[in-house]
């Protein structure tokens, strides 16, 4: 199978010791596997020249869209936008440090066969503290026995059909728990999902962001308001079932 067409939605605050290398790399390896792809750059109101240089790469690539956040809307609601203005039959995600290279994405095709959503699970977190892994295990047990899907990796890359984003509610948009809830969702429609582990790559330069108390806080609220969300749905069902029988 060939890779036909993808969507790559990348959201970008303050990278500007990345933009330009990760955008080139996504470049070069989506015009060596797809027939047609376009890369979303979501600017998320950056205070640096992160804007400056996506606006140069769009001009100096046809495939590069350039959508500036009107204020700092971080990480997760970047990505809604970014999905929303996706127009490809596949549609994935990554982030400016390049976690996932799109070179990969010769090991996903075979899955695409079958499955609506692939979810890409990373092998190893070699440049992870022990205060990240911690986090990361925890957040992990909590997704796995909470919401009724349990996959080994919820927070990576995951690849979608469009018309399963088309389908989803992409409400809950903090940083830590917008991919979870999509995937919860899609697995409660219905779609199939196909896991694969896919190797990660260790950010070289920069500063990672998701680990603020402010996003893990964000996260939780999330996480909480989604499995409220659940629990009512799940006593309206019974009580409507009830008054039929």
């Amino acid at each position: 199978m060939s890779l036909m067409e993808i969507s790559v939605v990348i959201p970008a605050y303050n990278e500007e010791e990345n933009i330009r290398s990760t955008v080139e790399r996504c470049v070069g390896s989506l015009r060596a596997l797809c027939d047609r792809f376009e890369i979303i750059i979501v600017d998320d109101k950056s205070t640096d020249n992160t804007g400056r240089i996506a606006d140069e790469l769009s001009k100096q690539h046809p495939e590069v869209t350039v959508i500036h956040n009107e204020r700092n809307l971080r990480q997760g609601a970047s990505l809604v936008r970014g999905f929303e203005q996706a127009r490809l039959s596949w549609v994935t995600h990554n982030a400016m440090d390049y976690p996932f290279d799109l070179n990969d994405l010769v090991h996903v095709l075979p899955l695409m066969e079958r499955a609506d959503v692939v979810v890409g699970t990373r092998r190893h977190r070699p440049d992870s503290s022990l205060y990240r892994r911690l986090l990361s295990a925890v957040n992990l047990l909590l997704l796995r026995n909470c919401f009724g899907l349990r996959l080994r990796d919820y927070n990576f890359v995951q690849v979608y059909k469009r018309k399963v984003l088309e389908n989803l509610a992409l409400e809950e948009t903090s940083t830590g728990f917008l991919a979870p809830s999509m995937l919860f969702q899609a697995h409660r429609l219905g779609y199939r999902l196909e896991e694969i582990v896919l190797d990660y790559q260790p950010r070289e330069r920069g500063k990672a962001k998701s680990g603020h108390p402010r996003v893990l806080l964000e996260t939780l609220r999330d996480m909480l308001r989604y499995w409220l969300k659940q629990k009512h749905n799940r006593i309206g069902k019974r009580a409507s079932a009830q008054k039929v029988s």
